[in-house]
């Protein structure tokens, strides 16, 4: 099948449910060359991933992955991965020097969201050295991810909230993911991430890096069952609501889709400089979350209380971005934002390292 789909996407038709379907057992079954898959990865990337197309590739891997029983309260802070390919590497990074231009703010409002009473598992990947991701900084904070998936659900009903390592979610994939580091532009799998967490989460804040796939991954979301949704692109920050700009927003909400922007201002918010929320090393994002949590001012306080903010909306525990906001520096002026982050690093430093066999055994 895949031959006859790679020769359609050329033409740049789109492929039906039924042929994406089956390109993707191919591809996740080993059954198709390297070559073939990384043409089919390439032409689709050049027709154009359709909303159809991707919430299909998204079915196939769901069933194939790890599926972890965290109930139907969860809400998925994840994000469009732009960290892996050297493409998105070249367009967001001035170099690589091992630090990042800003720092983790989506760790950050995890760690606030679940203080404020949300349950939230986030999927983190650990990007090619030197490279600094999420799962660096959670580990330079003192969270083990080191764990499986039993002791995550109990991470997950203890404590309303867990850190997915990639390595649990793509049971199998290995060569899939070996094979999109070599071709080195954003194909796909750059849109699957954020969207294969086996949280089971009906509630999703989406963040992506190219604007005009907003829409297209709203429509996804819906497409597989997502309730409410916001699909984010942000001036300077990309993947986050900014406050150095305008950010443009997809609400996907009782079936329907709409578009609108926001900006720092219409929040009362100082509109900030790309300096003022700037990153580095993983030992120094760690440093810059721990100031956050406990009760630091300024502008890397408000993007990350800003970020909460869209979380507590689409949860429904806040009634607009102002309400969201003082539940969001509520939450950490109280304490509860912290206490989630030392309760995180003593239970999962509590647990022992599991062994590749268990983990095997799990995942069977």
């Amino acid at each position: 099948m895949i031959k006859e789909a790679i020769g359609k996407l050329v033409l740049k038709e789109s492929l039906t449910a039924g042929e994406m379907e089956e390109v993707m057992k191919e591809m996740l079954g080993k059954r198709a060359s390297g070559a073939q898959i990384a043409s089919f990865l390439t032409a689709l990337r050049m027709k154009g991933e359709t909303p159809e197309e991707i919430a299909e590739a998204a079915r196939v891997i769901k069933e194939k992955s790890l599926k972890m029983d965290f109930g139907e309260n969860a809400v998925c802070l994840d994000r469009e991965e732009i960290t892996v390919e050297r493409e998105t590497i070249l367009s967001t990074a001035k170099d690589f020097s091992g630090e990042t231009a800003i720092f983790n703010i989506s760790t950050a409002t995890a760690l606030v969201v679940a203080g404020g009473g949300l349950k939230v598992a986030k999927y983190v990947k650990r990007p090619a050295p030197p490279l600094c991701g999420c799962a660096d900084v959670i580990e330079a904070l003192g969270i083990d991810l080191d764990l499986t998936p039993t002791q995550l659900e109990r991470c997950f009903k203890a404590l309303g909230i867990c850190f997915l390592h990639d390595h649990l979610v793509h049971n199998g994939l290995e060569h899939l993911i070996a094979l999109r580091k070599k071709i080195g532009i954003r194909t796909l799998f750059n849109l699957l991430d954020p969207l294969i967490n086996p949280g089971g989460a009906t509630v999703q804040v989406l963040g992506v890096y190219d604007p005009d796939l907003t829409e297209t991954m709203a429509t996804v979301l819906m497409n597989l069952g997502i309730k409410r949704g916001l699909v984010i692109h942000g001036k300077d920050t990309l993947d986050e609501i900014s406050i150095t700009g305008e950010t443009k927003v997809t609400e996907l909400k009782d079936g329907e889709i709409k578009n609108y922007a926001i900006e720092p201002e219409n929040f009362g918010m100082k509109r900030r400089k790309i300096d003022e929320i700037k990153g580095g090393t993983k030992q120094e994002n760690a440093e810059i979350i721990l100031n956050i949590l406990k009760g630091g001012e300024g502008a890397k306080r408000d993007i990350v209380s800003l970020n909460a903010a869209a979380a507590f909306v689409v949860a429904g525990r806040a009634r607009d971005f102002k309400e969201g906001m003082d539940l969001a520096k509520q939450t950490i002026d109280s304490g509860k934002a912290l206490d989630i982050l030392n309760r995180l690093i003593q239970f999962t430093n509590s647990e022992h390292r599991f062994i590749r066999g268990e983990l095997a055994a799990e995942m069977v």
